[in-house]
């Protein structure tokens, strides 16, 4: 149990103090993780009484599941893992599993109709495609705009775009090219470099300048380092006014930016101009380090809400309809079909198509892949203390895909799960709910706002109307919401 036991108020911290040094005369400021003196002493609000902050992030991964390997068999909290859910089994008991729901605004085109509603409640607008298959856009904010947009959050960043396969759909609008937009015409662009994202978050202790000009690595990584060391001795001097478990986390905190600094320059460098040969983010086989990136951004998503960076994330694992190819499922991961062809560096979203069996198992173990990849970011959450939880028990985590399964498109039944506890707004262990009326996936979106902002309320409904279409809800999802 977290000793509660703190130093007299008069020496309480506010939430925003930052760590500070000095890099070759250059002033060098670093956010602090939640730490217990900042709070009360009861552990659940800011020491000066005001709440502690929820986050709201969106994820999702291309191309759907395989409902039969999806779906557990049971309901309530003592279900079965599914096999696609059995990489989250760490954190069962901190998400819901939400199936049977349907897409009141489908009927179009598949992946344009899931990302508009499981991710704003809106019916999509139809562009010109000029010569794509299809093209559109959002029909209003996205929920992640919503949320910003209602929490009003103080923070250095009111919302971040994080991606991790460059291999995306960018001809058929915006609607397959981000998560985040908003408004119609307003899409936010999704970093996808995590350096990059690496700068954006902490560029204010990165100190400016470098050395000459080194292609094999990043030219500021000494400097870096050296902020780093700077704040490091700023925190030694808090030491003295915070408790036993204060340290501990406080150098955890630093630990975790040095190995992501590590993370970071293990990944091969992205150029700004075209790279000559063997300079690619790929390697030599086209290959694309998902995992590497993603455990990098889930380490700097982590760190952003822990420092209350950004209180609100919208995070692209694979694209809708998407083009990312999965190199870790080559011919030799699937014994039982001998003689198979080679899937590993072909589109996902052309393999997605073919409903024979070697292709569905490819589907289904890419799933597995994308589902290992979530778990490495709710591990992050959850690994950070907030109070008398952790940051996954304060957000509301809404992960799902584009289409139910890719091969036909299908619009009722997406994979769907909700994680975290939004600070007890989300009720805990549902485990698997299974609609039996056909509920609206607008509805889950719509819980999930309301978990997070300041006056539930407040917030009477959500989704819009279109083209014919309507996404428009009062009702959240009651099986979350509480």
């Amino acid at each position: 149990m977290t000793d509660r036991r703190k130093l007299p108020r008069e020496l309480a911290l506010p939430r925003r103090t930052l760590l500070r040094g000095l890099v070759g005369g250059a002033a060098v400021t670093l956010g602090l993780p939640l730490l217990d003196v900042m709070l009360d002493d009861g552990g659940t609000r800011h020491a000066d009484g005001s709440p502690l902050p929820l986050r709201l992030l969106t994820w999702m991964w291309g191309n759907g599941c395989r409902l039969d390997q999806w779906v557990p068999a049971a309901t309530g909290p003592n279900y079965t893992l599914s096999t696609e859910l059995e990489p989250l089994a760490a954190h069962r008991e901190k998400f819901t599993v939400l199936s049977g729901y349907r897409n009141p605004v489908a009927g179009r085109r598949g992946h344009h109709d899931g990302m508009a509603a499981l991710f704003s409640g809106y019916p999509f607008i139809g562009l010109d495609p000029m010569g794509a298959p299809y093209a559109s856009k959002f029909g209003g904010r996205s929920l992640d705009q919503q949320a910003v947009d209602w929490i009003d959050p103080q923070t250095m960043f009111r919302s971040l775009q994080v991606g991790v396969t460059k291999r995306h759909v960018t001809n058929q609008g915006p609607t397959l090219e981000t998560m985040s937009h908003r408004g119609p015409d307003q899409p936010l662009g999704m970093e996808r470099d995590p350096q990059k994202m690496f700068d954006k978050l902490f560029g204010a202790f990165t100190a400016p300048g470098g050395g000459g000009p080194k292609p094999e690595a990043d030219p500021d990584a000494a400097l870096r380092i050296a902020a780093l060391d700077a704040v490091s001795r700023d925190a030694k001097r808090l030491h003295s006014r915070v408790s036993a478990n204060d340290r501990k986390r406080l150098e955890s905190h630093l630990d975790s930016l040095f190995t992501v600094q590590k993370q970071i320059l293990a990944i091969p460098p992205e150029c700004d101009l075209p790279p000559p040969p063997g300079k690619l983010d790929y390697e030599p086989d086209g290959t694309e380090p998902l995992a590497a990136i993603n455990a990098v951004m889930a380490r700097l998503v982590a760190v952003a809400f822990a420092c209350d960076l950004t209180r609100v994330v919208s995070f692209m694992f694979t694209g809708p309809s998407g083009a990312q190819q999965f190199a870790m499922l080559p011919p030799s991961a699937f014994p039982e079909f001998p003689g198979a062809p080679d899937y590993s560096h072909a589109d996902q979203h052309m393999v997605s198509h073919m409903n024979l069996p070697y292709e569905q198992l490819y589907m289904h173990r890419a799933t597995v892949f994308c589902m290992q990849n979530l778990a490495k970011l709710l591990d992050e959450l959850d690994a950070v203390q907030e109070g008398t939880g952790t940051l996954l028990d304060n957000s509301c985590v809404l992960a799902g895909s584009d289409v139910c399964e890719g091969w036909s498109h299908s619009e009722n039944d997406y994979p769907i799960l909700v994680a975290g506890r939004a600070g007890g707004r989300l009720r805990a262990n549902v485990g698997h709910h299974r609609s039996s009326s056909g509920e609206s996936i607008i509805d889950i979106g719509f819980a999930c706002l309301k978990a997070v902002v300041p006056n539930p309320e407040l917030v009477t409904e959500y989704g819009g109307d279109g083209s014919g279409y309507s996404g428009r809800t009062t009702t959240p999802c009651s099986a979350i919401f509480t």
